[in-house]
């Protein structure tokens, strides 16, 4: 029915707008035009004109109601003051401007004073006989409630629940309809989020969640309005820049990461490397432009991907470090009784590199939790002992995530085990448990407790043999410790 109403106004319109005089007709012609403005404001759905330049031509009495603006307040105002659509992901009258008509089954009208209607539109060129634009014609109307309930429940959603921006499916609609001549060159930049994996298993999917919002908001503060930002996956991003040449693609991708460069989650920095290309001409395919961006960015995915881990390691330890002085510190002396433990043992020059390394992070998973737990004093309430329990997990996680450090994740995660299997988190026993967490349980115990009591330390170490610690490495730390106070 829609359809049909738009044909016979779109006959009607060509009257109104062309200004067309025949010769010895001209009374006729304006007693037509007349008649045919009697019918549009006469008509039972809303009815906006809006004329070749933009601006309001005519607008019916339901228009009127729907809008809040009369016809003499309309008349002659942009057409984005007057029919103020939200929640919409194109501008469907300036579609119709440049010759494409689009029909919606529900979008939000807000009205001059505020109020907001869910209707159902057609927005249509008018075309002369030449096929040159002589204005647009929308015709709208307010839905029932239960219209607008069924219309939500078919219509198809275009934005990221999370971040705001497009979604795959609204790019899949968009790039065909922005890969036309009049968006080229059309530019399309494509992103991977480094480290949301790693920001999830250590931190929770809400603080991963909060670093892609972080994304998002870059893109908002840099992109301009008729670019188009999808969330494409998990942790990518594309952008499609219509009327984009090479050069400014590469000066938006460059405010872009320094935009990004200057936002971190926590100790997590935000690091989306961009890759780029552009569709100049109609010979080019959009599919190979497209691949052509992500073959680059997986390329400065790969270059920067050591420096970017090695970058978040240390984050990660400052922000430990910095919360707790008293957790750096034991680190460092961990780090240290532990290589000095292995030369005892005489382990080669490599496993002690490994060894004092996994003195230094054997902690490392407290980063994760709340930071007056690290200030509490023993013994810890249920809850939080519970919390506190976690960190050999969320340290074998973390380390696991990082090539470098892959190979001390098992030591890090054993280093609350007992030799008589009563630790945790995975209740081994003897040699089920990794050499270097073993260690780590003898140095670590000794260095807490040394704070109180040098001597209290010792003599710890030594009624553990067997129980708690392995017995091999008790006797060789009292023998190394005797050795040092002899």
């Amino acid at each position: 029915m829609l359809v049909l109403i738009v044909l016979c106004l779109l006959l009607c319109l060509a009257l109104v707008f062309s200004g067309v005089r025949l010769y010895g007709q001209r009374k006729d012609v304006e007693q037509e035009r007349k008649k045919c403005e009697q019918i549009l404001l006469a008509f039972s759905d809303a009815i906006l004109i809006i004329n070749p330049q933009g601006r309001v031509q005519m607008l019916n009495s339901l228009a009127e109601k729907l809008t809040g603006w009369s016809q003499q307040e309309a008349i002659g105002k942009y057409y984005g003051a007057v029919y103020n659509t939200q929640g919409d992901d194109s501008d469907s009258i300036a579609e119709a401007l440049e010759g494409r008509s689009r029909s919606r089954n529900q979008t939000l009208l807000k009205s001059k004073g505020g109020q907001e209607f869910a209707i159902n539109d057609r927005v249509s060129p008018l075309l002369d006989d030449r096929g040159h634009i002589l204005g647009v014609v929308c015709i709208f109307k307010a839905m029932t409630r239960r219209e607008s309930q069924q219309a939500r429940l078919t219509q198809p959603t275009f934005r990221d629940s999370l971040t705001g921006l497009y979604n795959r499916t609204f790019f899949e609609q968009e790039l065909p309809r922005l890969d036309q001549p009049e968006c080229w060159p059309l530019s399309v930049l494509v992103g991977d989020l480094n480290g949301l994996k790693l920001t999830n298993d250590v931190f929770g999917h809400t603080v991963g969640d909060e670093l892609l919002i972080a994304v998002s908001h870059a893109f908002a503060e840099v992109c301009r309005p008729e670019d188009r930002v999808f969330r494409w996956g998990g942790d990518e991003f594309i952008v499609l820049l219509p009327k984009t040449g090479q050069a400014e693609a590469n000066a938006i991708r460059r405010r872009l990461q320094y935009a990004l460069g200057s936002r971190a989650v926590g100790p997590i920095s935000v690091d989306l490397p961009l890759g780029c290309s552009t569709k100049e001409e109609e010979s080019q395919d959009i599919q190979t432009v497209w691949q052509q961006a992500e073959e680059e960015m997986y390329w400065l995915k790969t270059v920067g991907h050591t420096c970017f881990q090695k970058e978040a390691l240390e984050g990660l330890v400052r922000e430990l470090h910095s919360r707790s002085s008293t957790e750096r510190e034991h680190a460092q002396r961990v780090s240290s009784l532990a290589e000095e433990l292995g030369r005892h043992l005489g382990l080669a020059k490599d496993e002690l590199r490994k060894l004092r390394l996994c003195g230094l992070l054997h902690d490392i998973g407290k980063v994760a939790l709340d930071a007056e737990l690290l200030h509490q004093s023993y013994p810890l309430k249920p809850e939080d002992e519970y919390e506190m329990k976690r960190h050999p997990l969320v340290g074998f996680r973390l380390l696991n995530s990082f090539e470098d450090t892959a190979d001390l994740a098992d030591a890090v995660l054993a280093h609350h085990e007992r030799w008589d299997g009563s630790g945790y988190p995975k209740g081994l026993k003897e040699d089920e448990i990794p050499y270097f967490g073993r260690i780590l349980a003898v140095v670590g115990t000794y260095d807490r407790a040394h704070a109180v009591s040098p001597e209290r330390a010792l003599k710890l170490i030594e009624e553990g043999s067997g129980s708690k610690f392995d017995p091999a490495l008790c006797s060789a730390f009292l023998q190394m410790m005797g050795k040092k106070s002899a």
